[in-house]
Parts: structure tokens; sequence; C-alpha cells
């Protein structure tokens, strides 16, 4: 028995020792079995990584092949100027060097193959203002007992158009003219009259023919004579003259016309716009003393140098304030030049960007230097500015006079003890300035206005010296894009929007633009002009073309954009009226307002 049960325990001790060894195959087995499944996995991995590998290898090269054969990219086409075939490589390079470099304004105006300080072909026009046979003179056609009185309105030059059409007006009614009045009570507070700013005995002597004319209204039954005061429309023509005035006239014997200035048609008949002319180049001549002190200006200028530039800036702060435009001087700038405007009662309301859109705000000065330096004038060139207080001052003009050292003024070329009989008296300065624009080799204006219009008359009757007025409607993109473009193509920009603003013959279609600043009537042809246009080359046909083109957009932005004197809207002179205005908000018209400020805007 016990035999038999260690039999047993010895069987069952077997058969466990046989069962572990079994699951110790199967254990390693299991593992074996791992690793190789692992090492298949990554021997495939590998495999496929290689594959990759190779793929990306072969469009490496591929890619450096096609770099090796083709031909250079032209992605930097887009940045650089277009060369010519013969452009030297150092041209190039130095292009490219000065990619990154800021806008550089060169000292030289550089050369432009033309002459700066005269008009092309301006010696085949000449001016020309006789009477022709059929028209009357005064002895035959002046009435008796007529007599015309005139109060001009505004600056020098403002009333310089009243006292040239006051002489018109005086013929179509067969009026004797009385020296007119000067205005002495506008902003401007000059309390001179005709006789101490015009020469009254030239005036009268050198018009005989054309239009009786007395220095006083005659008294009338030993009393002193109260003539009727009138104002007529703007822009009247003879017909409305004859038709509003002549019956009043013919009852009263006398009228005084009041505000009068751009109060006849810029379209008359040849011989009125010929009597214009005669009276505003050869009757209107200022005092001996003004004269004289006019003519030491201009010899000191010139003994300066041969040829100057006269700049009339009209940066002022009462006309930056009128023209609405903004300069970037923030609330201070807002509150300067708000203040100022509400010294007028009737003005539209203020849209700055609209205004310099429209080519309506004046050119910095760093602006206007600019534009002449990139019309060919140096940094050598002497400069002679007419302008009363800069707004800004010297931090304004600091730019311009980088631009151009030779600065200079009346007050820097004449002591104060020879302007004294003339710096209390702003129509006074106003003539020494005039003259010396006047005589100056090119005269620049800054904007349109009535000194720039009567100047530029002036200069095309007497030989069409260059006359530059910016093209602000054009130059204002210009300005605020040009750093981000090389000089050279700055310049040549300017060039070409210049065009047709230079002061050339026929920039200007005949009846165009004020009659004062376009006295086409008066403007007559030599034989030459046919004979240099029939020997003109295919080349000449082309710029002269281009020329027409560019005037005729002048033309009609004249046309359209009439901007006489600021002074002209009613100014407030009563300290009481603007200290009233000045608590409101200076761009708040009321509906009454309007319709004179339209009414000036839209002549």
């Amino acid at each position: 028995m016990k035999l038999k049960n260690l039999k047993q325990l010895i069987f069952s001790l077997k058969m466990r020792r046989k069962k572990r060894e079994r699951n110790n195959i199967l254990l390693h087995g299991s593992s074996y079995f791992s690793t190789g499944l692992n090492l298949i996995i990554w021997r495939k991995r590998h495999g496929l990584f290689s594959f990759i590998s190779a793929v990306f290898g072969c469009l490496l090269l591929l890619l450096f092949a096609f770099s090796v054969f083709s031909s250079p990219p032209t992605a930097t086409d887009h940045f650089l100027p277009h060369y010519s075939s013969s452009s030297s490589v150092k041209e190039r390079e130095a292009v490219e060097s000065n990619l990154d470099a800021v806008f550089r304004v060169p000292a030289s105006g550089g050369y432009l193959g033309r002459d700066l300080w005269s008009s092309s072909q301006s010696k085949f026009y000449y001016g020309c203002s006789n009477a022709s046979k059929k028209f009357q003179t005064a002895d035959v056609k002046t009435h008796p007992n007529r007599y015309l009185l005139i109060a001009t309105s505004g600056g020098l030059n403002q009333q310089r158009t009243g006292i040239t059409d006051a002489v018109v007006a005086a013929y179509v009614l067969n009026a004797t003219l009385v020296i007119p009045k000067l205005d002495q009570h506008s902003y401007w507070k000059d309390t001179s009259d005709f006789a101490e700013i015009f020469n009254v005995d030239w005036f009268i002597s050198s018009l005989s023919l054309d239009v009786e004319i007395i220095k006083e209204l005659p008294p009338k039954g030993g009393k002193a004579w109260i003539p009727r005061s009138m104002r007529v429309p703007r822009k009247c023509n003879p017909k409305c003259y004859q038709t509003r005035l002549l019956p009043i006239l013919n009852k009263k014997h006398a009228i005084e016309l009041t505000k009068f200035d751009y109060r006849l048609s810029n379209r008359l008949d040849t011989d009125l716009q010929k009597l214009r002319c005669r009276v505003n180049y050869h009757a209107l001549r200022f005092t001996d003393p003004i004269l004289q002190m006019g003519k030491i200006l201009v010899d000191r200028m010139r003994m300066n140098t041969e040829h100057f530039i006269a700049l009339h800036l009209r940066f002022e702060p009462d006309m930056l304030a009128f023209s609405g435009c903004y300069y970037g001087g923030g609330d201070k700038e807002r509150g300067e030049l708000g203040a100022i405007r509400t010294r007028w009662k009737t003005l539209h309301v203020s849209n700055p960007e609209k205004v310099r859109r429209h080519g309506r705000c004046p050119l910095t000065p760093e602006e206007v230097g600019l534009m002449l330096r990139a019309l060919g004038f140096g940094s050598d060139v002497h400069i002679y500015v007419a302008s009363g207080e800069v707004y800004g001052g010297e931090e304004t003009l600091a730019p311009l006079k980088a631009l151009f050292p030779n600065f200079h003024s009346k007050e820097t070329i004449a002591t104060k003890e020879e302007l004294a009989p003339f710096s209390s008296f702003s129509g006074r300065m106003a003539a020494l300035d005039y003259i010396v624009c006047d005589e100056s080799d090119v005269f620049v204006t800054n904007n349109n206005g009535n000194m720039a219009r009567m100047l530029a008359g002036r200069r095309r009757y007497f030989g069409h010296k260059p006359t530059i007025r910016p093209n602000a409607k054009k130059l204002y993109k210009l300005f605020l894009d040009r750093n981000n473009m090389t000089w050279e193509e700055f310049a040549s920009k300017v060039r070409a929007y210049q065009i047709g603003f230079m002061g050339e013959p026929k920039e200007m279609k005949p009846g165009r633009g004020e009659f004062h600043e376009n006295p086409d009537s008066c403007i007559c042809e030599t034989d030459g002009v046919k004979t240099i246009q029939n020997h003109q080359t295919p080349e000449d046909h082309e710029n002269d073309d281009k020329t027409k083109d560019a005037a005729e957009v002048s033309d009609e932005q004249q046309s359209v954009e009439e901007d006489p004197d600021w002074t002209d809207i009613d100014y407030l002179d009563n300290l009481g009226g603007l200290k009233e205005l000045s608590n409101l908000d200076s761009s708040v018209l009321t509906k009454q307002e309007q319709p004179e400020a339209e009414e000036f805007f839209s002549d």
C-alpha cells in the first residue's frame, strides 16, 4: 500500500515537471516570435525610409540641375529701372545698391536740354493793344452829364482789376469817370488813396482818347454832389450795364458802384478787351517814389546774380485759413486756423482732403522748393520771396532755405530806413513786390490769386517771360508718395505734370481763364511763327501735341476752379464781431450765409 502511494507521488511529480518544461518552451517560443516580428517590422520601416530618402535625393538632384542650366530669374525687374542692353554693369550695380536709400535731393538741377530762364518761341509773340478804326474816341461819345464813381475792394491787385474794369464800364455808359476810390476799410487797413500809389496825371492823360477822366466829382448847384450808390452783379456784360445802370444814370446823373471788382464780364469784344490792356499795362503806373524803390530792389538782386526767381509764396495764416487746407499740425493748427476762419461771415464748410485733391491748397515752402529743383533750378539760384507772415515762421521756411540758401526779400536787401515810407501801408509794400516779381527772370506763384493772375497776364503781354504755376491737382499725390520713388522718377513726373503751367505761348485757349491772366485779345503773332511751324520735325509736332493736351487739361481746370483772392469774401473787421464768433464752431455756417459764399466760389 505504501509502495503504491509512493509510485503515484513520483508519477505526479514527473507530470508536473513535464508541464513546466512545456510551458517554458511555449513562453520562449512566444518571445522568439515577438522578437522576430519586431525585427521584420523594423526592416520594412527601414526600407520605406530608404525609399523616401532616395526619392528626395533624386528631386534635389533635378532641382540642382535645373538651377544650373536654366536662365537667371527676373523677379527683380519689378523693383529696378529698365536699362538698355548698352547700359554698363557699374550703372546697374549703383542703382541696385541705392534701392534702400532714402529720397535724396541733388544740389544741382541737372541738364534738361532747355533754357530755364526764357520761354520757347516767345520772340514770335508781342503785346498789341491799339484801338481799331471803328473804336469811338472819348470826345465823340462822352455825355456831358453822366458821371461814374467807383469804390474798389480788397488788396492792391484786386483793386487793380476794379480800376481796369471801371474805365471799360465808363466807356460802355458814355460817362465821365471820376478817379476810383481805393478800399481803406477792409482787412488790409491801408489808408492810401489812388494818388499815393498810382500816377494820377499819367493815368488821365494816357487814356484821354478813350475815356474822359476827372479827379473829383464837380459840385452840383454850388453844393456837394452825393451820387446814387449801387452794386452790379458779378460778370455783368455791357448789355447788363446799359439795362441796369443807364436809366438810373440818366435820371441821377451820378452813380457810385461799390465793392467793384470782377463786376465786368470776362468776355468782351476785341476793342473793349484792348482797352482793358491799355489801362492795365500802360495807364496804371506807380508813383515815382514806389518806382524808384522798386528799381533799387531789382538792381540789388541783379548785383547778386545774372538771373533770379521771384516767388509769391502765399503761405500766410489768413490764406491757409481761407483755403480750409490742413498741413498736419494737429489740434494746434486746427485751432489757430479755425479761429482765423471765423473772420469771414460767409464761407463753405471746410473739407481739407477734397480741397487738396482739387488742387486748391498752396504748396508748402518745402514742396515749392522740391518742384523748382525738379524743374532744373539748382541750389545756387537766387530767390526773391514776396510774402507776408509765413505760417509756422522760420521752421516752415527752413526746408526751402536749405534747398535755396540764396534767399532774399525786400526786408533783407533794403534797410528799415529805406522801407520806412512804405512799411506802414500794405498797398505800397505790395507794389514793391509787384515790381520785383514783374522784373524777375522767372516768376513762381503758389496759388492762382489776384497778384498771380495780374502778373501772369502782364508777363505774357511783355514777352512771355516764364511764369510757373504749380499743377497742384497732380503734384499733391506725387508729394505724398515721394519717399517711395527715386529722385529721378520724381523729377521726371514733376516736369511732365508742369507742361502747360510754365507761361509758354498758347498754353491756354483764347477766352479761357480770367482775361487779366490770359489777355489773348492783346497778344499778336509775328510771321515767324508760321515759318517755324512749317519747318518743324515730326518729333516737334509730337511735343507740341503733348503740350497742347496738357494745356487743355490745365485750361479746363482753370475754367472750373477759378480762385479769386480770399479777401473777396466779407471779412469781419469789427473786433466785437470777431469776439462774438470766436466761441462758435468754425465749421458751422447758417443757411442764410451760404449764397454769397456760393457766388464767390462759382466765379
